[in-house]
């Protein structure tokens, strides 16, 4: 009875260890951020056209309030996007910076230029590779013009407005002087607020002065910029988080949180939420006038 109670036992300990690790298994496919340490170093991933902050404020902030996350590592993939999501994005990682203490490091990808630069600048530091583009600073406003195609096919628009400036932008008709002087009021408004981020958040590198000669819309390579103090290092990600960890005070190789990648399911295109919406956004969007960060 006693090696009876004993094997049981043994068995029981064993299957808890096994249940341990299985669940554990499981957490960090379903996750993606499972780790052991303490010491850790998160992965911020921002790709594709910027159109919505949700998902990246989630991050920042989960990241933020984790006592484990030790610095922040912000992964840029994107040309740019709508001007509110990247404000908003910088916006909290310069909230996070002040508040949590953590680093916060900017790694570029291929491309990481217009809104991709815009929340790049919010960070402690920024590291390219070499052959990353950057860049972009500006304003981009454009949309199709369907006035001969609706001609051509014998439709007649009628448009109704509460003021003269209200349908401006129509894609029916060609824009009158007053509306194309109007539009481009708001595009340097726009830019110049692009200008003062990119100075405010590169400061004691950057002046107003200094953006404002190279903010002409041109992309440049990592090497580029670099030599412009748009960026701070020449490296890859390992060179990010390792810079992160540094500043941070952490000893040794950090562990690593990566977020799982989410995939857009038959759901979503039902529902017409998450990326499947992006896509429609997309697609919709081209026919209407939109103000963008985007190379």
């Amino acid at each position: 009875m006693f090696f009876a109670g004993a094997l049981t036992g043994c068995a029981v300990v064993v299957a808890a260890f096994v249940f341990l690790f299985v669940m554990i298994a499981v957490y960090a496919k379903d996750e993606g951020d499972f780790s052991f340490g303490n010491e850790k170093i998160a992965i911020v991933p921002i790709e594709g056209e910027i159109l919505d902050a949700r998902e990246t404020l989630d991050l920042l902030h989960k990241y933020a309030n984790n006592s484990t996350v030790k610095a922040i590592v912000v992964r840029i993939n994107s040309p740019g996007g709508a001007i509110a999501p990247s404000q908003e994005i910088y916006a909290a990682i310069r909230a996070i910076r002040a508040k949590s203490r953590k680093p916060i490091v900017a790694s570029m990808d291929s491309v990481a230029a217009s809104g991709g630069f815009y929340i790049a600048a919010a960070c402690d530091r920024i590291v390219a590779n070499p052959g990353s583009i950057t860049g972009s600073i500006g304003v981009i406003m454009q949309w199709f013009n369907t006035k001969d195609l609706v001609q051509w096919a014998k439709l007649k628009p009628e448009t109704i407005t509460s003021g003269a400036m209200k349908a401006a932008g129509s894609p029916y008709r060609d824009l009158t002087d007053q509306e194309r002087a109007y539009f481009q009021h708001i595009v340097t408004q726009l830019h110049s607020q692009f200008i003062r981020a990119v100075a405010e958040g590169r400061s004691g590198k950057l002046t107003v002065a200094d953006v404002s000669k190279i903010a002409d819309g041109r992309v440049f390579t990592g090497e580029e910029a670099l030599e412009l103090k748009l960026i701070d290092e020449l490296g890859t990600i390992d060179d990010a988080v390792h810079d992160a960890a540094k500043s941070a005070g952490i000893k040794g190789e950090p562990a690593k949180i990566w977020p799982k990648r989410r995939e857009a399911s038959l759901f979503d295109l039902l529902t017409g939420s998450s990326d499947a919406e992006s896509l429609i956004q997309k697609v919709v969007s081209r026919r209407l006038p939109q103000f963008l960060y985007r190379w």
